[in-house]
């Protein structure tokens, strides 16, 4: 009968004890196991998102983690908003005459030119062309300062280092009737899609397994439009043409409430692994013209008129709008309505790619110092309408900074003490199995003994000690490895709905270089860099554990004297 016989035998003819050594074992294994996986599985997407294609985050002072956590991760809720002009200092002449064209000054503005331009007309029958030509310099002079104050005409403030520029939204929910489960709602713009990647190395976008991306207007749907991502549409049954009704403010809080507006689902996110997969994304226009979403302006009387001036003048468009008069042509009144006034809009905070021609990533690292100095409120100046409650002062941060500094200083503590505590009880079971053998020498010295005379060498009888000991091991890795991802496989709806990242049977620890390795920083360059899961070490760091336990009852058998053990 060869070794590993003899060692299973004995291990058999032990069975309670056995037993009883192999589960503490397993559970040691399956909490090390879970640890691993768990950790490494979401960090390494959190790690993975902060690639989302941009490299700055504009938003209201306060914490930059809390920030971070909430725009990118969608984890905390959000707390102040900070106005709308910020992101247009991010934009370019074109953009920013668009967005300001339907600003309550730009129409108070046109308003008054039109008063000036009668009274002109007026005096100028009256008195002749000298005072015609005074007040033409006087409309003149009135254009330039408002041009001057509103730089309807020029860049953004940072335009000249920015590539990309989103604003977000916060504060919805949508709440599943059957399930009762809430997803974040982010107000944001077809270029949240269009133009912002999933992977900055590879430059991969957004993909749709059903439908599109939502339009700024849309001919049929005008801003009412919205995007699910894979995890909303998977759990709520969701699909093409169903209408979402968000809900204002948190779920659980004494004053949320459903709002009447409903937006029509256009597209479905394919999965990607990241928080966006539990996200409804809606057109911006059309969240900021839900109800409790405007900001109050300091004369609301102003706003009732030049919001009629503004309806009548898109009632009655010019050649130039002949476009967009079609597309209000719909028979849902809501599509003629005009966008939320500039002045009585604020976002979340914004997402900002800092220019291509900054191979070396330099203006990341120079721009939040600006914006944190308060540079930005110089952008506040230009309108007389702008919400009290504006945010006067912004902050930015650099979300891979802020993760970074989050795994350092308090989520990789805890990871090693886990670790730490697991690996006591992975100890505590190896000394068990230590235990378990030594104990039953002094009941084998006999069957040792009766080995020895049959012909049995001392490091035969010492490999049959050993031997039991990385049987017991190996077998309470191998089920502590089973239990330990059936336990992520139940854990996986709780880690996905806390933060978005799947988790089942089949995920493993992510591989780590193997430089980190005892003596891994002596390794030849390239097998440095090969990584491997710290998973595929548990078994072979058991066997090495079983040995180093085996040895001492080992050595004990070797010393056994035949003589004296056969008169037992």
């Amino acid at each position: 009968m060869n070794v590993l016989k003899i060692a299973w035998r004995s291990i058999q003819h032990r069975g309670l004890g056995s037993l009883l050594t192999v589960i503490s074992m397993a559970l040691g294994v399956m909490m090390v196991v879970a640890v691993l996986t768990i950790h490494g599985v979401v960090s390494q997407s959190f790690k993975n998102n902060n690639s989302f294609g941009y490299n700055i985050l504009v938003g209201a002072r306060g914490g930059g983690l809390q920030l971070t956590l909430n725009t990118v991760y969608y984890l905390s809720k959000p707390v102040e908003n900070i106005p709308y002009e910020y992101y247009l200092a991010f934009c370019d002449d074109e953009t920013r005459q668009r967005e300001l064209k339907h600003s309550i000054a730009n129409v108070a503005r046109q308003h008054e030119a039109q008063t000036l331009a009668l009274a002109t007309s007026a005096v100028g029958n009256i008195g002749g062309l000298a005072t015609a030509l005074t007040n033409e310099l006087t409309k003149a002079t009135f254009d330039y300062q408002q041009d001057a104050s509103t730089k309807i005409n020029d860049p953004g403030l940072y335009k000249r280092y920015t590539d990309i520029a989103v604003p977000i939204c916060l504060g919805d929910y949508y709440v599943d009737e059957a399930t009762g489960a809430a997803f974040r709602c982010v107000g944001t713009k077809p270029d949240f899609f269009d133009k912002l990647v999933l992977d900055v190395d590879t430059e991969e976008k957004f993909s749709f397994s059903e439908g599109r991306a939502f339009e700024e207007f849309g001919p049929e749907l005008g801003y009412y439009e919205c995007v699910v991502g894979a995890v909303v549409a998977k759990r709520c049954g969701l699909k093409l043409g169903d209408v979402l009704q968000p809900t204002h403010g948190d779920p659980n809080s004494a004053g949320a409430h459903i709002h009447k507006q409903g937006f029509t689902i256009v597209g479905i996110i394919d999965r990607t692994g990241t928080p966006h997969d539990r996200v409804v994304f809606l057109n911006l226009e059309g969240f900021f013209l839900m109800e409790d979403h405007a900001k109050p302006v300091e004369d609301d009387s102003l706003l009732g008129v030049n919001r009629d001036d503004e309806e009548e003048q898109e009632a009655k468009p010019d050649e130039k709008q002949s476009d967009v008069a079609n597309e209000s042509a719909a028979p849902d009144s809501s599509l003629r309505r005009i966008p939320l006034p500039i002045e009585q809009r604020e976002v979340t905070s914004i997402l900002v790619r800092t220019s291509r021609d900054d191979p070396y990533g330099t203006l990341a690292t120079f721009l939040p110092p600006q914006i944190n100095q308060g540079d930005l409120e110089t952008v506040l100046n230009w309108s007389p309408y702008r919400p009290e409650r504006s945010q006067k002062a912004a902050q930015a941060v650099n979300p891979i900074e802020q993760i970074t500094s989050l795994f350092s200083v308090f989520v990789d503590p805890v990871r090693w003490l886990l670790l730490a505590l697991t690996l006591m009880i992975c100890i505590v079971s190896a000394i068990s199995i230590l235990v378990g053998i030594y104990n039953s020498m002094s009941q084998r010295t006999g069957e040792i003994a009766v080995m020895r005379a049959l012909g049995a060498g001392r490091w035969k009888v010492m490999s049959i000690m050993l031997c039991e000991s990385i049987l017991l091991a190996v077998a309470g890795g191998l089920v502590g490895w089973f239990a330990g991802h059936v336990l992520n496989a139940m854990l996986g709806p709780i880690v996905e709905n806390r933060t978005g990242v799947s988790l089942g049977f089949f995920d493993f620890a992510p591989g780590i270089p193997l430089a980190y390795l005892l003596g891994g920083l002596s390794l030849p360059q390239g097998l440095a860099q090969f990584t491997i899961s710290p998973e595929l070490l548990i078994i072979p760091g058991l066997i090495l554990v079983a040995v180093f336990v085996g040895i001492y009852p080992a050595v004990t058998a070797y010393r056994t004297d035949v003589s004296k053990s056969l008169g037992k």
